[in-house]
């Protein structure tokens, strides 16, 4: 099995960007009720969800505009406030499909569990 580098802060995030890595950082998470959705039926709210680095920076889980960012209230209740373990690929300041002047880092997540 190979050994991951480990990403806790901004430098080790833009040195290792494109590689599969371990993160460790705080888990974050913000709610959202959306104006227009793909099913009008849909009465809920978006989670999206982020790993804070050691010195502040912030990495969503997925990019924000993919579906996967999407995550669910139990993986919220789980882990809101702890530290935690990503492991997946990095990426960093990538601009948004959506909007191309919105750039953020994220990791494409292969596995997760807390510290």
């Amino acid at each position: 099995m190979e050994e991951l580098k480990i990403v806790r802060n901004r430098e080790d995030l833009t040195s290792l960007n494109g590689k599969k890595v371990k993160l460790v950082g705080y888990y974050t998470s913000q709610s959202s009720k959306p104006t227009v959705t793909g099913n009008p039926d849909f009465q809920g709210v978006y989670i999206k969800s982020q790993i804070v680095l050691e010195d502040g920076t912030v990495v969503h889980i997925f990019p924000s505009w993919n579906k996967q960012s999407l995550r669910s209230p139990s993986e919220v209740q789980k882990y809101k406030g702890k530290i935690v373990q990503g492991i997946g690929v990095v990426e960093f300041e990538v601009a948004s499909r959506i909007n191309s002047q919105t750039r953020e880092s994220f990791i494409n997540l292969e596995e997760f569990k807390d510290n």
